[in-house]
């Protein structure tokens, strides 16, 4: 019962889906069930999200990722009342980046935990759909669409980085 919700929320969202969306990894139903989670976050303003795509340039499976990413968000994703803005930035840059969110890529490894010190340090959310990154606390919260709906917060990592979420979407997901 506790996921029930967000497997609802989800699928709905897939019956509402054009057909021919999906990108070679990742599909419009991947980014719009991260963009539902992300929207219960507490500190999150309607309006424009301005969405850092962190990635590393020297490997392919993270740059390719980041640039589906920023496809699928096009020019501006609107889910209810944000509109997800992507920028592209690369792990070296992220510390000095002009966002409200950090989107990490698969693919970065061990990497990642220079992200982790910066989203604690700025207090800025870290979001991936690399469930690995959620478990060692380098992101907050952690989406998966296969083989199941599953949305996944790090509470370690979601104190460190500041971030609270709806009273609601505690019931729909795991905190490990």
């Amino acid at each position: 019962m506790r996921r029930c919700a967000f497997r609802l929320v989800a699928a709905i969202l897939a019956l509402l889906l054009p057909i021919g969306t999906a990108l070679a990894g990742l599909s419009r139903t991947d980014l719009l069930v991260a963009a539902r989670a992300i929207g219960f976050i507490e500190a999150m303003r309607a309006g424009p999200v301005k969405v850092g795509i962190v990635y590393l340039p020297d490997n392919a499976e993270s740059e390719q990722q980041a640039h589906e990413i920023a496809s699928l968000m096009d020019t501006g994703l609107r889910v209810g009342d944000r509109i997800f803005k992507p920028t592209l930035i690369s792990l070296s840059q992220a510390n000095n980046a002009n966002v409200d969110l950090f989107f990490l890529t698969q693919g970065v490894g061990a990497q990642a935990a220079q992200l982790a010190r910066i989203s604690h340090v700025r207090k800025i959310t870290c979001v991936t759909f690399d469930i690995s990154q959620v478990r060692n606390g380098t992101c907050t919260m952690g989406v998966r669409t296969q083989p199941r709906i599953e949305g996944i917060v790090n509470r370690s990592a979601a104190q460190a980085s500041g971030t609270g979420f709806a009273a609601v979407f505690r019931i729909m997901i795991t905190e490990i």
